[in-house]
């Protein structure tokens, strides 16, 4: 297994409990910026007494951090 292979699994299970929070939790906000490069879409979800923000750059799940 190379460093690519590495990153892609790492970013389907990222992905995967994305979609999780955001089905289980309460969605706080949905914001989506683009331009002709690229796009983002960063959502703010409540699951669990605490708050979740999902960073999705070009339809991948890139960040997932508790604030």
């Amino acid at each position: 297994m190379n460093i690519a292979d590495k990153m892609e699994r790492e970013s389907r299970l990222m992905g995967r409990i994305a979609d999780w929070i955001e089905a289980h939790g309460t969605v706080l906000s949905d914001r989506q910026r683009s331009n002709a490069y690229t796009g983002a879409r960063i959502r703010e979800i409540a699951w669990c007494g605490n708050t979740y923000r999902i960073v999705d750059v070009d339809g991948m799940t890139c960040q997932i951090e508790r604030l």
